[in-house]
């Protein structure tokens, strides 16, 4: 209950307001009191029920819902622990975006493919394009939460390295960001996100169509 608190009552009688009603969008104003508790560390599973409760789309709640996904290896543990932040404020930063947008998208953020690939880039050398990919997103991430170290403009110099522009890892950025991001929203539907929804709707289709349960055959039947 304790996290309840940080919510702003205005933002629960907008969410209540919009709860069952897909057609009722979000005003900028709330979305930016989203922004703000996904900056508290609010736990992702009751931003996902707030999203559902505002009509965000089934595929939004789940991508928020679902969890990081990560190559599997022996070198999880070497992903730092505000890598793991990161992604889902980027990834809730991207739901939001999309949603402003009236868009939902395919790919999921550099800051999910940098920490999905980090614990491969233990265990092996890459292939040169997607050793492009990994310097890129981490340049990307490392720019964008300011973890570059004091004078340092971005993450090419530290290394020795030339700079790469997206362009030149487009295609395997998106080969690999769709991937992930249809296992998170399929791993998160597993475990039941969005059942709910889908199952107000077949009450409601059933109120507006109930089941015709007469004995005589309808007109046209073959019985």
């Amino acid at each position: 209950m304790d996290q309840l608190s940080f919510i702003p009552e205005e933002l629960v009688r907008t969410l209540q307001k919009n709860a069952g009603n897909e057609d009722t969008r979000c005003s900028s104003s709330t979305l930016e009191m989203l922004r703000l508790l996904a900056s508290l560390d609010v736990p992702k599973e009751l931003l996902a029920c707030m999203l559902e409760m505002a009509g965000f789309s089934i595929h939004h709640v789940r991508y928020l819902a679902g969890p990081l996904a990560l190559h599997r290896s022996l070198w999880g543990d070497v992903i730092p622990t505000w890598l793991k932040a990161a992604c889902m404020q980027d990834r809730f930063d991207l739901i939001l975006s999309e949603y402003e947008q009236d868009q939902v998208g395919d790919y999921a953020t550099p800051t999910e493919v940098l920490a999905y690939m980090m614990p491969a880039s233990f265990e092996a050398p890459m292939h040169r394009d997607y050793s492009d990919l990994y310097i890129w997103a981490g340049n990307e991430v490392m720019r964008k939460h300011n973890k570059l170290p004091e004078g340092a403009d971005n993450f090419y110099e530290l290394i020795g390295g030339h700079a790469i522009e997206f362009k030149t890892v487009k295609t395997e950025f998106h080969d690999l960001s769709r991937s992930i991001r249809q296992s998170v929203v399929k791993h998160a539907a597993q475990q039941g996100w969005g059942k709910r929804r889908n199952r107000a709707k077949e009450e409601a289709l059933a109120v507006v169509n109930p089941v015709q349960t007469t004995d005589q055959p309808k007109q046209g039947s073959l019985f």
